[in-house]
């Protein structure tokens, strides 16, 4: 029985909250592989600031020389809206029978997931670990998770750095260093991203 690992995300751009999430969620379920997975178009958000070929090439860059860690373009190649009950289901048609799907949320995700598309049918076709981030409660989250069903908290320090804040500073022309990956950071300011 082989446990793979999902972190999907808009990743504008990916920091490294989502890195440590990634890296704790693999350690913690003994994932054989976890897909990285930027959306191509979020469902739940206005467009992004920078095109998926940047977004993908950021999360390239954050897990390279991480093993265990794959960066997947499935939601893309799926293409319209980026709905997770089709990622996961689309995902089941390319690996082994035999294969368990973890879905890896932030714990403010949590919270909203019975507003996501299928949500219900989502429980059914893969196990949800949600990770404490910030200052969300793990207590508060462990109670939702049980009322819910087949869902795993994991509690962790997983620091509380937001998308939104990182542009906004590198909007103003503050340095970002420690938010996001070196390399990263090396791509956004080759690229001139988030600065108009």
């Amino acid at each position: 029985m082989s446990k793979v690992g999902i972190l999907g995300g808009t990743f504008d751009p990916i920091h490294t909250g989502h890195v440590m999430l990634a890296e704790t969620a693999a350690k913690e379920l003994k994932l054989a592989e976890t897909l990285i997975i930027p959306a191509a178009e979020p469902p739940h958000k206005e467009g992004c600031t920078a095109p998926f070929t940047d977004r993908f090439a950021m999360a390239e860059r954050a897990f390279a020389g991480r093993t265990g860690f794959t960066v997947s373009d499935i939601e893309n190649k799926l293409g319209g809206r980026s709905f997770t009950i089709n990622t996961v289901r689309a995902l089941k048609e390319i690996y082994p029978k035999k294969t368990e799907f973890y879905l890896i949320i932030g714990g403010d995700q949590l919270f909203t997931i019975e507003k996501w598309f299928r949500y219900e049918a989502l429980l059914k076709e893969c196990h949800i670990t949600a990770v404490t981030r910030g200052d969300i409660s793990y207590t508060d989250m462990q109670e939702y998770a049980n009322e819910l069903g087949r869902v795993k908290v994991i509690n962790a320090a997983i620091p509380d750095i937001s998308s939104a804040e990182i542009r906004e500073k590198l909007k103003n022309g503050e340095d970002i260093k420690g938010l996001v990956p070196d390399a990263v950071r090396e791509y956004i300011e080759a690229g001139g991203l988030y600065r108009g």
